[in-house]
Order: C-alpha cells, then sequence, then structure tokens
C-alpha cells in the first residue's frame, strides 16, 4: 500500500502538463475588428506592440483597413513592423557572419562549408515518457525516461570539436517557435545532455529512485559541460573542452525536461564518429 500511493504521487508531479507561455497573434481581420468595438487608436497600438504580428499591408489590404475605419495610426504602425521583419529576415538571410545576428535559435557553425557555414538546428519533440521498475519498502528501484523519435538525429556532425551558435534576438516578435530564447537569456540556462539509444529510439534518463527517496531532472553523468562565449549582446559561442564521442545528444532548457506532457522543445545533433 505504501509503495502504491508513493508512485501515484510520482506519477502525479512528474505527469501533470506544465504551463506555457501564450503569445497573441495579429492578423487584419483583429485590428478591424478591435477598431469596431470601439478601442482607442493609442491601445491598439500598443497591442500591436506587444503581440505576434502577421498583417497583410498590400494596397488592397490597406484599403480595406481603412473602409473599415482603421485609424491611420494604427495602420502606419502595422506598416512599420511588418517592414521591420521584412528587413530583419533579409538580413539575417544574406549573412554568414556568426558573429552577426541571425534569426534566434541555435546554430551549428561549420567555417569550412563555404555555402551554408551556419546551420540552424531544427527542434524536437519528445514521443513518450514512461517510468520502468518498482520498489517494494525500499527493495528494487525505477527510473523514468523520455524518448524522441529515431535512432539519430537528423543533423550529424562530422566533427568531434562541434561549435555552435546561440541567438537571442529580444527584439524579434514572439510566437510558438522561439518563446523558449524569449524565456530565456543566455546558454548558460540550457543544459548539452547525452542521449542513450535502444532499437529505433534515443532517450534520456529524467528520474528514478526508490519507496525511501526519488528525484526528478537529468542526471549530472548524462550532462555534457560546454563553455561559453559571450560574442555580443545576445550572441553566444557555445564549444566544448574535450572532444565529444561518437554518440547522439541535444541542448535543452534546463529549468525542465522535456517530456509527452509538456510542448518544451530540445535541439538534437549526432556525432557519427571521432574525427
Amino acid at each position: 500500500m505504501k509503495t502504491t500511493i508513493f508512485i501515484l504521487l510520482f506519477a502525479g508531479v512528474f505527469g501533470c502538463t506544465y504551463a506555457q507561455p501564450k503569445y497573441d497573434t495579429l492578423y487584419n481581420t483583429t485590428i478591424i475588428t478591435l477598431t469596431k468595438i470601439g478601442l482607442p487608436p493609442a491601445t491598439i497600438i500598443s497591442k500591436i506592440k506587444t503581440s505576434v504580428t502577421s498583417f497583410d499591408v498590400s494596397t488592397d489590404a490597406l484599403i480595406d483597413l481603412s473602409k473599415n475605419g482603421v485609424n491611420g495610426d494604427v495602420i502606419n504602425e502595422m506598416i512599420e513592423i511588418s517592414n521591420k521583419g521584412n528587413i530583419t529576415a533579409t538580413k539575417e538571410a544574406n549573412s554568414n557572419d556568426p558573429n552577426e545576428m541571425h534569426k534566434t535559435g541555435i546554430y551549428y557553425y561549420n567555417p569550412k562549408d563555404s555555402t551554408n557555414p551556419l546551420k540552424k538546428i531544427d527542434a524536437s519533440v519528445v514521443s513518450g515518457s514512461k517510468t520502468g521498475g518498482y520498489s517494494y519498502y525500499g527493495i528494487g528501484g525505477y527510473g523514468s525516461t523520455s524518448t524522441l523519435s529515431g535512432l539519430h538525429s537528423h543533423l550529424q556532425i562530422n566533427n568531434s570539436n562541434p561549435v555552435f551558435y546561440f541567438y537571442f534576438n529580444s527584439p524579434e516578435k514572439i510566437t510558438a517557435e522561439n518563446w523558449l530564447f524569449a524565456t530565456a537569456t543566455s546558454p548558460n540556462e540550457f543544459v548539452c545532455v547525452w542521449l542513450y539509444t535502444k532499437s529505433d529510439c534515443r532517450y534520456f534518463k529524467t528520474g528514478g529512485g526508490s519507496a525511501y527517496s526519488h528525484s526528478i531532472g537529468i542526471p549530472e553523468k548524462d550532462k555534457v559541460q560546454f563553455n561559453v562565449t559571450e560574442i555580443k549582446e545576445g550572441i553566444y559561442k557555445v564549444s566544448f573542452s574535450q572532444p565529444l564521442k561518437k554518440g547522439e545528444y541535444c541542448f535543452m532548457y534546463a529549468n525542465q525536461a522535456p517530456s509527452m506532457y509538456s510542448n518544451n522543445k530540445l535541439f538534437d545533433f549526432g556525432i557519427p564518429d571521432s574525427k
């Protein structure tokens, strides 16, 4: 009975859904609606500045906004924020310099690749989580894991001394893709984790214990230490003191280990051979 109660308690702690930040996305139709319900232009402009936006500022769209009574200052703000986004995207797309700001995220830097030296690491999510084993009055134990689909990451790096760049672009609009980087401010808030492999998947440990004690989180022995160098505000270079051995790895936000119960993302890569 004691063991059963403990396991249920642990499941409640580990299996709960963590609250995630939610951000509004404003469209032309949203601005028209806010106008028609009588919100002052200053309030709408303030909302635009603090929200994710996806505006159409083509000539026809501007005519439609005006016909629907949208204030001129509000329209100007919509145009300005759309232009800023386009200019930033163009600048980032045309720059191969790792020391210049890029779109928020984690990038692998390979100076030998003259075409695309900065490769953005696509985010992955956990496909499953489980707790295995049991304990009876202190005898035995259990462990919990989270799983990633596939035996290997899509990004395989033929270099045991890889270099990564983290970009935290604070003025950037907050989206579901980059909210982690709006929450964190440097790579020191992330951990690099060694991934175990089994059958056709990868996994990492997220806790374990017995009837008398338990822990939740990534074991220290599975974390890979890295060095952080701040290049300039929002730009950090990440390297490793020791060559990485052959295997699968990932960066994850240290505040919470991703699981199937949360949508926290992780950024995985593999080292196919020590070179």
